[in-house]
């Protein structure tokens, strides 16, 4: 593909070369077209085929309908808005010749979604305002078509239509006396069927809606007494929707609020929490201070040397705990202060001769041979503790 010349004797016969080229342009024109809408290319090329036949065989590419032989089927839920429908069945319609195979292979036109109106429009309408009116609008097909053999009422093409308020009413009150007709594109030629002479539609190419119409005898009654009915409701259709608009302003508004409230929430917490780490870190070093002063009080009353005492505080004034009201725990912090007091005491003592130390805070009273050799048990000691030489023999002048 695209076709040639050469193609076209393979699908229909005794076409003269203008025939011919014909018949290329439309089978060419529509195939592109088929594809790009997306269409299967195999069935592109038989719809394309089928297009081409009928433009040089003079058959009529026309706008279809078919009313009056439909029949609208009574939905089986009473409190249901949707409700299955005869499409079309096979046989003479208002616009021609339906035939089964025609409606079972062009069944896909009528797409789940096709819109329905109430009644077809008239000839000024559909020139004036081909889109349709809004307020025409009673439903949708709910189900795209499918050809059944035996369906409820017969062969035909069914679905099922999903109606739009206020229409549900009226739909399930005349649902035994209207029925349903469709709106679409086609092509169709001269022949006969069933006795009679006419147009047999050969495919069915599009459909624009399927509305819902009288059926023979009900004439103009029952489109006044719909129109009645259709007026007030769309008067408090208005209304309804007026409501509904101010609901939604009323709920933008207080969303807006909301947000405006939730942002100002989260710059307040974050203020707290930032005045909240200020205070608990000044909270903190205030009972640090606190432990400090209480440790070094009890380590100068120990009577240990000053290099131990202050090599001590840092460790112990850690091992600080609080209360249950969030204070320095003074009685328990005096504990671990007395234990590593006597720990220390004990140390030193290990590390003098025979007899240990004698009122250590007394250094007037300390003989020069003990005092050297409590200088010497000092220097080992701060030796022992990684200090350097020159560093230990300092520390224990100091702490003679």
């Amino acid at each position: 593909m695209p076709w040639k010349i050469e193609d076209v004797d393979s699908h229909i016969k005794g076409l003269s070369d203008k025939e011919k080229g014909q018949w290329i342009s439309v089978a060419n024109s529509a195939r592109e077209k088929c594809i790009a809408d997306g269409g299967d290319e195999k069935e592109c090329d038989g719809r394309a085929i089928r297009i081409a036949n009928a433009s040089v065989k003079k058959k009529e590419s026309m706008n279809l309908a078919s009313s009056g032989s439909v029949l609208l089927e009574e939905a089986n839920d009473k409190d249901s808005n949707v409700f299955p429908i005869k499409i079309i069945q096979p046989g003479w319609g208002s616009s021609g010749y339906y035939p089964k195979e025609v409606l079972a292979r062009d069944a896909a036109v009528f797409r789940a979604g096709l819109q329905m109106f109430w009644d077809h429009p008239s000839i000024t309408q559909e020139t004036d305002r081909p889109e349709r009116s809004l307020r025409d609008l009673a439903g949708v097909l709910a189900s795209s078509a499918e050809w059944k053999d035996n369906g409820m009422n017969g062969a035909g093409l069914y679905a099922s239509a999903k109606v739009f308020e206020p229409y549900v009413s009226a739909v399930r009150e005349l649902a035994p006396h209207i029925g349903v007709s469709i709106r679409a594109s086609g092509v169709a030629a001269d022949g006969e069927a069933d006795g009679e002479n006419g147009l047999i539609i050969e495919e069915i190419t599009d459909a624009a809606s399927v509305d819902f119409v009288t059926m023979p005898g009900a004439g103009g009654k029952v489109i006044e007494m719909f129109e009645s009915y259709r007026k007030s409701d769309v008067i408090e259709r208005g209304k309804e929707m007026a409501e509904l608009k101010e609901l939604q302003v009323a709920n933008e508004t207080l969303a807006k609020e909301k947000d405006e409230l939730t942002a100002e929430k989260e710059a307040v917490q974050t203020e707290l929490d930032a005045a909240n780490a200020i205070l608990n870190e000044q909270k903190e070093q205030a009972i640090i201070s606190k432990a400090t002063t209480y440790v070094e009080k009890l380590l100068t009353d120990s009577g240990l040397p000053e290099p131990a005492q202050k090599r001590m505080v840092e460790k112990l004034v850690s091992a600080r705990e609080l209360t249950a009201e969030g204070e320095l725990d003074e009685a328990k912090l005096a504990a671990v202060v007395e234990a590593a007091i006597a720990e220390e005491k004990a140390y030193i003592e290990s590390l003098l001769p025979e007899g240990g130390i004698h009122d250590m805070g007394d250094a007037e009273e300390i003989e020069p041979k003990e005092g050297a050799l409590i200088k010497e048990a000092f220097y080992n000691m701060y030796l022992k503790q990684g200090f350097s030489e020159e560093k230990a023999k300092k520390m224990a002048e100091i702490g003679e």
